[in-house]
């Protein structure tokens, strides 16, 4: 088992995870508490007013969540930008962006088929954009900026915000956190000691709940005692297609059922990917797992 799969086991919790990742994640539990602490100064600093807090004339939903790893946002995020275009909204999706000046916008789709070659932005939005040719998927390191030229220039009236829980810097008029059923806290411990991004208790300032696959019921309760009227949905991914590197549709999933594969991820839930192909009865020869 690599390092990085030992401690992704021991971050989610689970009890066949090696001793030495068990051991390992235990003995961060204070810089997981210092960061959590942190997590929560920053976050009283635009509550208070100490930090600007942008607002745009339109609406803007985020999906985001409260761990590391897969939750399901993505997918999340392209279903509800499709139902707004379906609904005859101009929605533009914005999402995080790696490297460049903080005012750097990228646009990876501009809404018009046309889409960025040479993809230095997140994958997840070159995905999304190659996926749904007709949306607006904008990227930068300052959303709240991104978010102000997806509606200036390019007449936007609702923004997506990709991974926008903690994106404290822009207002939001929708708050929808997407957890794992199977594994919705993980060891219940904050970065670097476990999965969580920033304590349970933050789930208090959440609008909506959706939860991706089956979940236990304590889960729910859990939930309901930090934010008793808080609405909680339940959404299942299910692949409908295999698409090669160029994007293009190559058949159904049930086509390669009984094949033997080399699997090859960049997820932040790799196990995920495993549990899907096993679902399609494809055999996983191997599988090359790599930082997501």
């Amino acid at each position: 088992m690599s390092f990085r799969s030992g401690i992704l086991q021991s971050w989610e919790g689970n009890p066949s995870s090696p001793a030495w990742a068990r051991v390992l994640t235990r003995s961060l539990g204070p810089l997981g508490s210092l960061y959590g602490a942190a997590m929560a100064r920053r976050r009283r600093r635009y509550e208070s007013g100490k930090a600007d807090v942008s607002k745009i004339p339109v609406p803007v939903i985020s999906i985001g969540n409260i761990t590391l790893g897969g939750t399901g946002k993505t997918p999340t995020v392209a279903w509800l930008a499709e139902k707004l275009a379906l609904k005859g909204r101009k929605p533009a999706v914005v999402s995080r962006g790696y490297g460049g000046r903080p005012k750097d916008v990228m646009v990876v789709g501009d809404g018009k088929g046309r889409l960025m070659d040479a993809p230095p932005a997140a994958d997840e939005a070159a995905m999304l954009a190659r996926r749904y040719p007709g949306l607006l998927v904008l990227t930068g390191a300052e959303r709240s900026f991104v978010a102000k030229k997806a509606v200036e220039e390019f007449e936007a009236d609702v923004v997506v915000l990709d991974d926008g829980f903690q994106h404290m810097a822009l207002h939001r008029d929708v708050d929808v956190v997407v957890l794992r059923g199977d594994c919705p806290f993980g060891n219940g411990k904050v970065v670097p000691a476990g999965v969580l991004r920033e304590p349970v208790s933050a789930l208090r300032r959440a609008d909506a709940i959706l939860i991706t696959g089956e979940c236990a019921d304590s889960t729910r309760e859990n939930i309901q005692s930090l934010n008793p009227d808080i609405p909680m949905f339940t959404g299942h991914l299910e692949p409908d297609a295999f698409l090669d590197s160029r994007g293009e549709n190559t058949g159904a999933p049930d086509e390669l059922k009984g094949a033997r594969v080399v699997a090859v991820s960049g997820l932040g839930n790799p196990h995920g990917f495993e549990k899907m192909l096993e679902s399609l009865d494809i055999e996983i020869v191997v599988h090359h797992e790599y930082p997501d």
